[in-house]
């Protein structure tokens, strides 16, 4: 159960992370393509630094974290491995970015308002995110 703004950005930071590396996979896979999944795998790890900035930038020696009015379940946003045709892999990567926008919109939510960086910077991540999810629909 993730219940303090530090294992919410821990946890993002894994989906990010590891949301890139299937990204990256993928360019290796779909040469043709790499361009597109290099260039999300990018912006994930982009993704994953602006939310840790905020939380870093929020946080002091004086003013620790606290807990979330809503704990998230972190089973609840696990990313799916794809190891199918490209129509199947591109897919799965929409489904992915579903998953970690969805988590951002239940982080942002949830997050300390004492913190008011962090949720905001979750409100545009989403924005970024179905950019993303845009540029791969182009695709199929």
């Amino acid at each position: 159960m993730l219940q303090t703004t530090s294992q919410l950005l821990s946890h993002h930071q894994k989906l990010e992370e590891h949301q890139a590396t299937l990204h990256q996979s993928l360019a290796q896979k779909y040469p043709q393509h790499a361009d597109v999944f290099e260039r999300l795998a990018k912006d994930n790890l982009k993704h994953r630094d602006m939310a840790q900035r905020a939380y870093r930038e929020g946080v002091t020696d004086a003013f620790e974290v606290g807990f979330l009015s809503n704990p998230l379940a972190a089973e609840d946003y696990v990313l799916i491995e794809s190891d199918g045709d490209f129509t199947t892999d591109v897919v799965t990567m929409i489904s992915n970015e579903e998953i970690i926008v969805r988590f951002c919109v239940d982080a942002a939510s949830s997050s300390s308002r004492l913190l008011p960086d962090v949720p905001e910077t979750f409100e545009r991540l989403v924005k970024r995110k179905k950019r993303g999810i845009d540029r791969l629909k182009e695709l199929i």
